[in-house]
């Protein structure tokens, strides 16, 4: 076997070349980085491999475009006989054995022999093994496409690539993250390989995953590539091939994400080009494969999850749907029980929204009840704090303009330089800032209700226009010619004492009959102390909407009902409000309250008289009396009867008589 070989190369439009080579391998290409570098457009980068193997000079196919044909017959690798002609898209080489002669001799015999014709082919061998070779790949795809494990079918991929090609060991290496490792290491016979890490050349994987090329050797002890590599000669590494794995639609090192890599320890030339192709085949065809099986793993884990929400959201739903019937039944028990207070109460409407059933309460609700289908205006008077607000909105909600628009106004917050603009309008141009028409509270209110609080804070001037329309029923704009006709009920509120101002001329006699048609007086929280346990239980059911579940002593609310609540509910309110932002760790006792609170001492009889007489005074202690010895004993209507020296009957009457049978808080302390 000659280990000298002459290439006679000639490529369209470029002079003949001479390489001779003398054993190594050198690759063929348009690339300048190839031993042998052919400038001609329809090869590939990197075309072909020329080299030494065990039985002569061969020529693989390194995946070129166009394809490798020796003699007329494409080629994967093929050994190379004396004469042969490479053809290599436009270009052709002639291979020749030099026979000892003169340089002379061998030249003009190597031309004789490339102008001649192409040689025949001797002998099927080759087709026979590509046969042989297209059909072991068609059953090893079917079995690698049979398995759906992700690490079965690593397994079944590298066991191909050892069965096709006879290797000693083979790894798979696959991208995890920013780096590659190794996911599988077999023996021949469907065996695993024990301790891979460090049994094989690292440098050489890498050196295939980053150029994204193949790397073959025949003998890397003697492999001028490999000189120096520790590994090589550590693991004593004879024969090896390694083959990158691209991704499917991304050839290239940019789209490499895996390798084999097989190898033999013992024997030199295990692997030729042949092999070399018919890896990178398999390599194609795993890449496929690992890619489908990813993506059913991702789908199936999509799918779990998938079904994993659908029950965590079928549990949520079936929560809120409990909650929801509990709420639903709740609120129509609450609005049976409203409806069955209105009943008891005589009353036409259920004032949800007015928390409070004593008997100061029960005729201000009856007198609210009267007046709201009729047409008459309202003046509501009492403290700041006592809710006037909120009877406004019932008389309109309940009543028969509750389509209509509630157009609310606090007087005391209107400049007087601004209330004729905000009550009357203006249209654009009437004074300077006045950029367009302006509807007031009058017109916004049309066939709705107008509700002006704090009323007698309305400056005098605007108090003679404000009569002018209560009597004609219309209002003329700022700068307006012509006016237009108003309708609305007029609610009116004020915490001022208007019968003083009257007589101090504070406020128009005539516009103030014109707005009491009929005057509701709302009682001081102090005066109906009874309805504190009510009023604090609403409060906290807002806060355990919003999350915040409070309880409350019995003793803390003894000094809530207690307390002079200058501030009325507003200020009952506010102090729930920040217990409830304080949290307590859900119970309230008496020193969560505010100071002001614990340091309240109720005054002497003798200091300060009941305003309502002895008959009052007396009926306020003994209410108070009542609900501090049911408070005391949870509610407990008998042991407070024993506490107080009373019969249970007679202690049921006394409820009776001050409205307090139906008094009794709620289990969470409200």
């Amino acid at each position: 076997m000659t280990t000298r070989l002459r290439l006679f190369i000639r490529s369209p439009g470029r002079d003949e070349r001479v390489y001779e080579m003398e054993a190594g391998s050198a690759t063929v290409g348009r690339d300048p980085s190839n031993e042998i570098p052919v400038d001609d457009r329809t090869l590939s980068r990197s075309h072909c491999r020329v080299y030494l193997g065990p039985d002569g000079w061969r020529v693989t196919d390194l995946g070129s475009r166009n394809g490798t044909f020796v003699n007329g017959t494409p080629i994967l690798d093929e050994r190379l006989e004396d004469g042969d002609q490479v053809e290599l898209g436009e270009t052709r080489v002639t291979a020749y054995f030099p026979q000892g002669t003169s340089d002379a001799a061998d030249l003009a015999q190597l031309l004789a022999r490339a102008m001649g014709a192409p040689r025949k082919r001797r002998g099927l061998a080759g087709r026979q093994r590509e046969i042989r070779a297209l059909r072991q790949l068609m059953e090893l795809n079917e079995k690698i496409n049979a398995l759906r494990d992700e690490g079965q079918l690593l397994e079944g991929i590298l066991d191909a690539a050892i069965e096709l090609t006879n290797a000693g060991r083979g790894f798979l290496l696959l991208r995890e993250k920013d780096h590659f490792v190794v996911r599988r290491a077999r023996l021949p016979d469907h065996r695993d390989l024990n301790d891979a890490h460090g049994s094989f050349s690292v440098s050489v994987a890498q050196q295939v995953i980053s150029e994204g090329r193949s790397i073959l050797s025949d003998d890397m002890q003697q492999d001028d590539r490999f000189e120096g590599q520790a590994s090589v000669a550590n693991l004593h590494l004879r024969s090896l091939v390694c083959v990158p794995i691209h991704a499917p639609g991304q050839p290239g090192k940019g789209g490499t994400f895996g390798a084999i890599y097989l190898d033999n320890t013992v024997e030199k030339a295990t692997f030729d080009g042949w092999d070399v192709r018919m890896l990178e085949s398999l390599a194609s065809l795993a890449a496929i494969a690992i890619r489908n099986a990813r993506e059913r793993r991702e789908i199936g884990m999509r799918r779990r999850e998938a079904v994993r929400q659908s029950k965590r959201i079928e549990r949520l739903n079936e929560r809120l749907r409990k909650a929801l019937r509990l709420r639903t039944n709740a609120l129509r028990q609450a609005r049976e029980d409203l409806a069955k207070q209105a009943d008891e109460l005589g009353l036409k409407y259920s004032y949800d929204q007015i928390v409070g059933r004593s008997p100061a309460m029960r005729r201000v609700l009856r007198l609210v009840d009267r007046v709201t289908d009729l047409q008459l205006p309202v003046l509501i008077v009492g403290e700041s704090g006592t809710g006037k607000e909120l009877i406004a909105r019932a008389v309109h909600f309940n009543g028969p303009r509750r389509r209509g628009r509630l157009v609310s106004e606090n007087c005391a917050a209107v400049p007087e330089s601004l209330m004729e603009s905000e009550f009357f309008g203006y249209v654009k141009g009437a004074f300077t800032g006045a950029l367009r028409d302006h509807a007031g509270l009058f017109e916004q209110a049309h066939e709705g209700t107008l509700f002006l609080d704090e009323i007698g804070e309305m400056a005098s001037e605007i108090q003679k226009k404000f009569l002018r329309v209560l009597e004609e029923g219309e209002v003329r704009r700022l700068g307006a010619k012509k006016a237009v006709p108003v309708d609305f009920r007029l609610i009116s509120a004020t915490n001022r004492d208007v019968a003083s101002m009257l007589q101090g001329g504070g406020f128009r006699e005539d516009l103030y009959y014109r707005i009491a048609g009929v005057v509701i007086e709302l009682p001081p929280l102090r005066t109906r102390r009874e309805d504190i346990p009510a009023l604090v239980a609403h409060f906290l059911q807002e806060g355990a909407a919003a999350g915040a579940t409070l309880r409350m002593e019995p003793s803390a609310l003894e000094l809530l009902a207690a307390y002079e609540w200058p501030g009325n509910v507003r200020e009952l309110r506010n102090e729930v409000q920040r217990l409830r932002a304080l949290e307590s760790g859900g119970v309230v006792r008496p020193e969560h309250l505010s100071s002001r609170i614990l340091a309240y001492r109720p005054p002497d009889p003798e200091e300060a008289l009941h305003p309502g007489g002895l008959k009052a005074m007396v009926e306020d202690l003994e209410r108070r009396t009542l609900r501090a010895a049911l408070l005391r004993h949870g509610w407990n209507k008998s042991r407070a009867a024993e506490l107080l020296g009373l019969s249970r009957l007679g202690l049921r009457k006394k409820l009776e008589r001050y409205g307090m049978d139906a008094e009794q808080p709620a289990p969470n302390g409200g």
